[in-house]
């Protein structure tokens, strides 16, 4: 069986919530606290002491302070942030915090909304000018509607944001979904909900397969190589003639979607605000897809639930390799399965470059409602809260409690360097695109006249959206 690593479950969800919410599991090395750092005046090399004027260079800057006068600043989110002194990280999230408070004179308190009714307490609360929160997360799901309804604060309104915040390039670009404001921040893009494929390790071995990693090592982990790894790997191990191990398993959404992205396509373009399935990147994309299932017939197909089937396959050893969204891991294969698997990218298309991609689709950030007093300090605070030093350091942990050897780790930290922004979430689009899916594998239509004829629909519904109507 695999082994647990150390850090608990608890401790685990207390360092996800971290990277999106304000309750950060941060490290004490924070800049405040080496401007804080006095200096005191030292000889020089020839033991002769430092002049004052030297002295006084040296000596930092008096931090910024602020009195907000007592005031409660309430962080929102779909669960109950607080954070609790039962882990490491839930110990260094309060006394974070303690010192926020004093620094800025605040209260802070953590709002918990259901998903459901969330956007609906969000907006009307925003229009009766009494915003239920300072600071929430927002779903992916909802935010291109809150921005395009003007129920948000843009950073830029009330600061400089690429000099006075710790908000990367490509974080600031993504939270301004095409506007030239940003309004959505976030840390950075959380590991959970990265993608890839995991493998069964044993079944390789059995098969006498050269492994992805072995693939990857000479360059060669293409799709040409997943269809070649899956065609062996699909046999009837019993000789009856009826196969009973299968290559590869999935949902005909997560293969299309992320035969699509390996491909260099796209579902929507953040830069052109338009549907791009008619891509010939992802027109391909899907085309793989559809002779995965119907060509090579290296799939097994789900029994009718294709979100529970193919996971189960893949625990019970019956089929080799499984495409994952990383939060998948803990619950469903950690300690549940003998077998020993390991988790690579997703290989790459023709159209890619020869590179890795890894399509990112949604990205829940943090928002300041419109109506916020002293919106500028209320970002202050929650990146005052955040750890954006220790980033990897905590994504590294995270990784380390779900994997237990060292290339899969390796992977799932990597899948920062390969991700490419390729929101859909929220604009109505995804049960088109899931019945477009399912008609291409099951030979109901053709991906290029199943496309044309959705394509309609898909951008309708997007500009619906986009014109916040």
């Amino acid at each position: 069986m695999r082994k647990l690593k150390p850090l608990s479950l608890l401790s685990l969800v207390f360092v996800l919530l971290f990277s999106l919410t304000a309750c950060s599991g941060s490290s004490q090395n924070s800049p405040s606290a080496s401007q804080n750092a006095g200096n005191t005046a030292k000889a020089d090399a020839t033991n002769e002491p430092v002049k004052e004027e030297d002295t006084q260079q040296e000596e930092a800057k008096p931090e910024e302070t602020y009195d907000l006068g007592g005031r409660e600043i309430k962080i929102g989110a779909w669960w109950d942030g607080t954070p609790k002194a039962d882990t490491p990280e839930g110990e260094k999230a309060i006394q974070k915090q303690a010192e926020v408070e004093k620094k800025y004179n605040v209260k802070i308190k953590y709002v918990a909304v259901d998903y459901f009714e969330l956007a609906e307490k969000f907006t009307s609360t925003v229009m009766a000018g009494d915003p239920f929160a300072d600071i929430m997360l927002a779903p992916a799901a909802y935010i291109r509607s809150f921005v395009k309804g003007g129920y948000l604060t843009a950073l830029d309104d009330v600061m400089n944001v690429k000099e006075e915040t710790k908000l990367s390039d490509s974080i600031i670009k993504a939270g301004s979904y095409g506007t030239g404001k940003t309004y959505g921040f976030v840390t950075g893009p959380p590991l959970f909900d990265n993608t890839g494929v995991l493998y069964n390790k044993r079944l390789f071995e059995e098969a006498g397969v050269p492994t992805p990693e072995e693939y990857i090592e000479k360059g060669e982990w293409t799709w040409d190589t997943f269809v070649d790894v899956a065609k062996k790997l699909t046999k009837s191990k019993g000789g009856s003639g009826k196969i009973d191990q299968w290559g590869l398993t999935g949902s005909p959404f997560s293969l299309s979607t992320a035969s699509i992205y390996s491909n260099g396509g796209v579902i929507f373009d953040e830069d052109t605000q338009k549907v791009a399935i008619d891509s010939p990147e992802s027109i391909e994309g899907l085309e793989f897809a559809n002779k995965l299932y119907n060509e090579y017939k290296v799939v097994k197909k789900d029994e009718g639930n294709d979100w529970e089937d193919p996971a189960r396959y893949f625990r019970e050893g019956q089929v080799a390799m499984y495409p994952v969204q990383l939060f998948e891991v803990e619950p469903r294969f950690q300690n549940q399965m003998e077998d020993p698997y390991v988790f690579v990218p997703f290989p790459s298309g023709p159209k890619s470059g020869g590179q890795f991609i890894m399509g990112m689709p949604q990205l829940h950030v943090n928002v300041i409602p419109r109506g916020v007093k002293d919106a500028n300090v209320v970002y202050k605070i929650w990146e005052d809260l955040q750890s954006f030093d220790t980033i990897d350091e905590d994504n590294q942990t995270i990784a380390e409690s779900w994997f237990d050897d060292e290339i899969s780790v390796n992977n799932a930290m990597n899948t920062f360097k390969i991700m490419k922004f390729a929101r859909y979430a929220g604009l109505g689009v995804e049960d088109n695109l899931s019945q477009l899916y399912r008609d291409i594998i099951a030979g109901k239509t053709t991906p290029s006249a199943g496309v044309a004829k959705l394509l309609p629909a898909l951008q309708s519904a997007a500009d619906k959206v986009l014109k916040g109507e």
